[in-house]
């Protein structure tokens, strides 16, 4: 079931690259949880509509961004990702380019929970891994 697992990660990151929301939120539980980077300064976001409300206000401030999965653990019910973002701020046009990771919790095939690390050890340690 774990590469299952992965497979839908990678659909759910298609489909945010594709900016094809309709694709992503038939992916998530309807009662998905999303815990930002704690750097965000918001708490933990519960349900499906809520969730995507959170990844749409911040794909907004961007006028350009690409998604680049870097590299993925297969966890079993757990999926780590590293990522590559870049992109353009929507108001200045300046390119930015950072590097984060994901860790997605899969219950049922779907995404019930995902945590964003702005740190890639922290997500590591979360995740229970070393590089």
């Amino acid at each position: 079931m774990s590469q299952e697992n992965v497979e839908i990660v990678r659909r759910a990151y298609e489909g945010m690259r594709a900016r094809d929301l309709p694709r992503v939120i038939e992916l998530a539980d309807a009662d998905i949880e999303w815990i930002p980077d704690r750097r965000v300064g918001v708490g933990p976001i519960r349900g499906r509509e809520k969730v995507l409300e959170f990844f749409t206000d911040r794909a907004s401030m961007f006028g350009e961004i690409d998604y680049e999965i870097e590299q993925v653990w297969d966890q079993g019910d757990q999926v780590l990702v590293f990522l590559g973002v870049s992109g353009r701020g929507s108001a200045s046009g300046a390119r930015f380019e950072i590097r984060i990771a994901h860790l997605w919790t899969l219950r049922d095939g779907m995404l019930a929970r995902g945590e964003g690390f702005g740190d890639r050890t922290e997500a590591l340690e979360a995740a229970r891994l070393r590089e």
